[in-house]
């Protein structure tokens, strides 16, 4: 994983990617300098999931995209976003938790917990993928919540929770889980692995392992 997290870029889509990285480690940065140690900690589990990404084969343009989304999700929280617009909350938590829980497909994949494809080299049935990362979504949302609630009793009292939050977070985040894991099925249906397709997985371990 080392090797792979330390790897140059090899493409402008790979430099534009760590360029969003860069931004990550920044905002870590200023939440450091200006703000307070929950923004902190915030930034320092985004960056996380900036780095973990850079592990993963995913396409550069998608890890942007996961990027930004990160970022976007936790400076809304900073900038007080979710308490100013309503229904920003949900948007965020569509569209961060589908990326996640695609993210979360890889590092699957990577260690050979999950495929697209089987050992005959067909794909798996067309539901498969849609379904392990609509359950991925969902289980993270779920630990989401948690965190929310224990943030909210025992670090900052403004963090928002209550019945309807909590179903909202998780409707919402269930549901931009499975068009993810819809339109992450078709990408990979469209685009099967170049070599060794008995064991699918191998060439995502080397990424990661190698």
């Amino acid at each position: 994983m080392i090797d792979a997290l330390l790897r140059r870029p090899v493409s402008a889509a790979e430099v534009a990617s760590d360029g969003i990285r860069l931004l990550g480690a920044v905002s870590l940065l200023v939440a450091l300098l200006w703000y307070g140690p929950v923004e902190a900690a915030l930034f320092a589990l985004v960056l996380l999931g900036l780095l973990v990404s850079r592990c993963l084969p995913a396409a550069p343009l998608f890890s942007s995209l996961y990027g930004l989304t990160l970022l976007l999700a936790a400076w809304s929280s900073v900038m007080d976003l979710y308490a100013r617009i309503s229904w920003w909350d949900l948007a965020v938590h569509f569209a961060a938790t589908g990326t996640i829980a695609v993210m979360a497909w890889y590092l699957l994949a990577a260690y050979g917990a999950v495929t697209a494809w089987q050992d005959s080299g067909q794909p798996v049935p067309a539901f498969a993928v849609p379904a392990v990362v609509t359950a991925l979504g969902l289980a993270l949302s779920v630990l989401w919540e948690f965190g929310e609630w224990w943030g909210h009793y025992y670090v900052d009292a403004t963090i928002n929770v209550g019945y309807r939050d909590t179903i909202g977070d998780l409707a919402a985040g269930g549901l931009g889980s499975a068009l993810s894991g819809i339109l992450l099925a078709r990408l990979l249906r469209r685009n099967p692995p170049p070599a060794h397709r008995g064991a699918p997985g191998s060439a995502l371990q080397r990424r990661v392992q190698g």
